[in-house]
């Protein structure tokens, strides 16, 4: 998700983003390889949907290549997501989300409108559903990739999830049963509202649910799942996923982030914003056991299948870390502009994707030498659209083709 300008320890990112409005919304969809725009805006103005005959989507380097599949990219200041081909970096569909009908008596007679209210800060996968956190609405949609349709930016229709207060960061367990979600609550400074929403696949409900004296932010499993860890204002959170119960709290993490647990489940890793460090936990102690300096305000992390390699996004510091989890170290830095936040590896490991908050794009880079393959724009005009909501927040990756062709 992006960084929070509620949160005091976090001013870096204030003074650097411009607010999401949300006032505009925008579809993208791709019929063969070329790409068209479906523009709509306030409730006053009517949509375009479907629209095959608007401008193409520009791409900034038409060398993106990568292994075939999609990549699913969070974009909540127009309350969308973008679907796009892994092989080219080309856009097949921007698909808006959890925005509801406004009422014929509101809209006027004959006039279908929408209101604009969401905001689409994380995402998650399992098969073909895609689980969107639509923290303006206080609901987690679920959409099913497998019908997504590139005439249509509003079809397939999305299921809708009532969860608690504005829920941001989401996971699903390893066997898919279940989706958690983090329901930040209002940073308001009064008694917290957060706590974690835990939502069955198999009927789309919430099934149980767990309040917290402090703000939720991201969550990671175990690789047998019967551990959650769970980042908040207060520290780690580790909690029993069978009782729904905090078994242990690990402070001093430095207003940590993002979380991510080593394939094999004996070490856990945590951005630690405040300090400019990766945190090393023990999953056997619940204890930290070292600190890797990173770049500045380091915010999502990834690791690799194998558990070798760790990026970072390091936001203020416009670069990547990577680090060999070997010697827990930084073994080299990749310089990427714009405010990296978001990073996801191509399902293969040969490929890390990065979201610039600030620029609006999404820069692609090769694992095995570092080296940059392409980069493109998540903004709907020629240049990067970030102040204007075209912020990419969360990236999740498939092997599956996105429909709608190449």
């Amino acid at each position: 998700m992006a960084p929070r300008e509620s949160s005091n320890s976090r001013a870096a990112w204030a003074s650097r983003r411009v607010i999401i409005a949300g006032a505009a919304t925008l579809a993208l969809a791709a019929a063969g390889t070329g790409t068209a725009l479906a523009v709509h805006g306030s409730p006053a103005h009517s949509h375009w949907a479907g629209s095959r005959a608007a401008a193409s989507a520009r791409l900034t380097n038409e060398s993106c290549t990568g292994p075939e599949g999609a990549a699913y990219i969070a974009l909540p200041g127009y309350q969308a997501f973008d679907a796009v081909n892994t092989d080219n970096c080309y856009v097949v569909q921007q698909y808006n989300v959890g925005d509801p009908t406004v009422p014929s008596s509101v809209s006027g007679p004959g006039i279908t409108d929408f209101n604009y209210s969401s905001t689409d800060e994380g995402l998650a996968q399992y098969g073909d559903n895609l689980y969107f956190a639509d923290t303006g609405n206080d609901t987690v949609a679920v959409i099913d990739t497998a019908n997504l349709n590139y005439n249509n930016y509003e079809f397939p229709e999305e299921t809708v999830i009532n969860v608690g207060q504005d829920p941001e960061g989401v996971a699903v367990t390893p066997d898919g049963s279940q989706v958690w979600v983090a329901d930040t609550g209002p940073q308001t400074g009064g008694p917290s509202l957060g706590g974690i929403s835990v939502i069955s696949t198999a009927t789309d409900t919430v099934t149980g649910s767990l309040s917290l004296s402090t703000d939720p932010r991201e969550i990671a499993f175990s690789p047998d799942g019967t551990t959650a860890y769970v980042t908040t204002g207060k520290g780690l959170l580790v909690i029993n996923t069978a009782t729904l119960q905090v078994v242990a709290t690990i402070p001093g993490l430095g207003n940590p982030q993002d979380v991510a647990v080593s394939p094999d489940g004996s070490t856990v890793y945590v951005t630690n914003t405040a300090r400019g460090l990766v945190d090393v936990i023990s999953a056997a102690s619940d204890t930290v056991t070292g600190a890797i300096r990173v770049g500045q305000l380091p915010w999502g992390l990834v690791i690799s299948s194998d558990g070798s390699t760790i990026y970072v996004a390091d936001g203020d510091s416009d670069a990547i870390s990577v680090i060999s989890t070997a010697s827990d170290t930084v073994t080299a830095t990749i310089p990427d502009a714009g405010g990296p936040v978001s990073v996801a590896l191509t399902p293969d490991g040969s490929k890390l994707w990065v979201g610039g908050l600030t620029s609006g794009t999404v820069s692609v880079f090769n694992t095995a030498d570092n080296s940059f393959v392409g980069s493109f724009d998540v903004g709907y005009n020629e240049e990067p659209n970030s102040g204007d909501g075209e912020e990419p927040t969360a990236i999740v990756m498939t092997t599956t083709l996105t429909s709608g062709g190449s």
